[in-house]
């Protein structure tokens, strides 16, 4: 009797974790497998791909191929979209998308600092100058989000009467789920960081090096510049010398032949 009543609340609770872990589109349909929450133990949650980091607002930063870095607003655990945790910051059923055409999902093009527009996800053309496109006015304040799962050790116990009690069978909880994908998300987290950081080192050491080499070419310019001019000041000296010089000698024949006279 104690054992199936273990099974049935280990199966109720196996039920609860796989309807709170569905993830739906931004318009509302279902998403498939490779889609996870960022959050599996709370109401709802935003819901990024398994290769993507969740960031505090909803939204989620892909690590893969020529997406890498980009931001994207894939859907959340409530089908409507209207829960807080969901992406809100580009429109969605919750704002009838605004007059907008509906997508499942949406990417974040950056236009200029705390400015961006909202594109399908699978639309290539840049939306900063599309008047019809969704624009976001606003820092993306975020911060790296990983799942928590304070029921996992509760399940745990809950668990291991029913498997004493059943056929050996190889199976992947949620809760080790969630663990594999949060450290496939940190080890990315820590890869993303380390390009980052290794990014703004060489910009910085190209910059100095850049302000490096302007300053001695000013430096010379300025003393070439200083050359010619000490050069051309003396060059109207020794013209304006010889010519009083000239005038002079000149006068001074006239001078002389007028003195003598004829003879």
């Amino acid at each position: 009797m104690v054992a199936r009543s273990s099974f049935l609340t280990v199966f109720v609770t196996f039920i609860a974790v796989a309807t709170a872990q569905q993830c739906y589109a931004v318009d509302g349909s279902a998403l498939n497998s490779t889609f996870t929450p960022c959050n599996p133990s709370a109401k709802h949650s935003g819901c990024c791909a398994s290769t993507d980091l969740c960031l505090s607002n909803g939204l989620c930063m892909a690590t893969t191929d020529v997406y890498i870095g980009m931001i994207f607003s894939r859907g959340c655990t409530d089908s409507t979209g209207k829960d807080v945790a969901c992406p809100q910051l580009c429109p969605g059923q919750a704002t009838d998308f605004n007059g907008t055409t509906p997508v499942p999902e949406w990417q974040l093009q950056t236009c200029d600092v705390g400015q961006y527009c909202c594109r399908a996800a699978n639309d290539p053309r840049s939306c900063c100058n599309k008047s019809t496109a969704p624009k976001v006015a606003a820092i993306l304040d975020a911060t790296l989000q990983l799942p928590d799962s304070p029921a996992a050790s509760e399940t745990e116990d809950m668990v291991a009467p029913a498997v004493a009690s059943a056929p050996s069978q190889a199976t992947t909880s949620p809760s080790t789920q969630a663990c594999r994908i949060t450290e496939h998300r940190l080890k990315v987290a820590t890869i993303i960081g380390g390009v980052l950081l290794g990014t703004i080192i060489a910009v910085l050491a190209a910059a100095t090096l850049w302000i490096y080499k302007e300053e001695r070419r000013q430096r010379k310019l300025k003393e070439h510049y200083e050359t010619q001019f000490s050069q051309t000041n003396a060059y109207r000296k020794a013209l304006a010398s010889s010519a009083v010089s000239t005038h002079a000698n000149d006068f001074m024949e006239d001078i002389k032949v007028k003195c003598s006279g004829p003879d």
